[in-house]
């Protein structure tokens, strides 16, 4: 998370991603993804706590990338947050242990 966003090069990369006629078309009924049935993970990681909290209100990095690939008909999306980063190096440490649990279970 960057200013409570994605990061430049990410939306860039996005851009590049979103295109008609290879991830969406326009229909009648309006834009459809063509990237349909399939599951999608999200692993982020955050300087402070995002996800719950005062804070939440500020999270548009998970809000936005789901959007993002719910438009190209990638709705399952599963959001794996490394938080607290910032708290300092045992904080830290916790944070990326445990998603790294979280990925590891999904591999598995």
């Amino acid at each position: 998370m960057i200013n409570f966003g994605i990061p430049s090069n990410l939306k860039a990369y996005i851009d590049h991603v979103l295109r008609p006629g290879m991830t969406f078309r326009y229909t009648a009924k309006g834009p459809e993804g063509l990237l349909r049935d399939k599951k999608a993970s999200l692993v982020v990681a955050r300087g402070g706590i995002y996800s719950q909290g005062p804070m939440r209100a500020l999270n548009f990095q998970d809000p936005y990338l789901k959007a993002v690939l719910a438009f190209i008909g990638l709705a399952d999306v599963e959001v794996i947050a490394a938080e607290g980063i910032a708290f300092g190096p045992e904080a830290a440490e916790k944070s990326v242990s445990a998603a790294l649990e979280r990925v590891s279970a999904l591999a598995a």
